[in-house]
């Protein structure tokens, strides 16, 4: 069997066995209420699932795999935070004051979320420091990075869902609170944290590693995605409020 082939049923274990491990980290760290410790535990299982599937010679899975980590993370802090929206904001960086600006942004229309002087820095720098650290430290504290901000997104998300829970409007929330653009923007900096990790670890790791040359495809495909992500929120941004409206009270 090649490098980094497996079974379906192996890989069907392994998605399982990722599952359960970012849903139990991340649950920790909600319980705990420490806001610095909760993205550290979030990190953990998903740096070591993404280089063992490096190592392995497997690029695509390993992006597959850190994909399947962002839906666990973002799913289990959206619950939580419907279920204990307390607890919840006790123990996510940022969460109350994302959470406060896009409901502000909701209610008005107007904010940084949908005005481009504002939006499209911010987005560039998140962007550059996550390469920067990734390149730095083989993923590891860029993974710690990404799981602040898909915390506190999913924060987000979870109190618009709970806020508007039982309101002819829940539906609209479930569908609409994750906006098309931050979805692009999350796959986007997945492949580039896989990507741009390969580098460092492959250098202090040993291991059947992916060929290098097929990094610039991944990179490109990342790119176009972050454009993409500026292009949809520019377009639907200043839409999206008024579609979201009617989940305040």
């Amino acid at each position: 069997m090649r490098a980094g082939a497996s079974s379906p049923r192996s890989f069907a274990g392994l998605l399982a066995s990722l599952a359960a491990a970012t849903v139990a980290a991340s649950l920790a760290g909600l319980l705990l209420g420490i806001r610095w410790l909760t993205p550290i535990l979030d990190a953990l299982p998903a740096w070591i699932f993404m280089a063992t599937a490096l190592r392995r010679g497997s690029r695509a899975r390993a992006i597959g795999l850190m994909l399947w980590w962002a839906f666990w993370l973002a799913t289990t802090a959206v619950v939580f935070t419907i279920l204990a929206p307390g607890q919840a904001e006790r123990g996510i960086f940022n969460g109350a004051a994302y959470r406060d600006e896009m409901l502000a942004w909701i209610s008005s229309g107007a904010g940084r979320e949908s005005t481009p002087t504002l939006f499209i820095p911010q987005h560039l720098t998140h962007a550059a420091t996550f390469c920067i650290v990734t390149l730095a430290t083989g993923g590891a504290l860029s993974l710690v990075m990404g799981a602040v901000m898909m915390n506190y997104m999913s924060f987000y998300v979870g109190a618009l869902i709970g806020q508007c829970a039982g309101s002819p409007a829940h539906s609209t929330a479930m569908l609409l609170a994750w906006n098309p653009w931050s979805m692009m923007r999350v796959v986007s900096f997945v492949i580039l944290g896989v990507v741009l990790a390969e580098p460092l670890l492959s250098s202090r790791l040993g291991g059947e590693w992916p060929d290098p040359l097929g990094r610039r495809r991944w990179i490109v495909i990342a790119i176009a995605g972050l454009v993409l992500d500026l292009l949809l929120k520019g377009a639907l941004a200043p839409l999206w409020p008024s579609l979201l409206r009617g989940c305040l009270h």
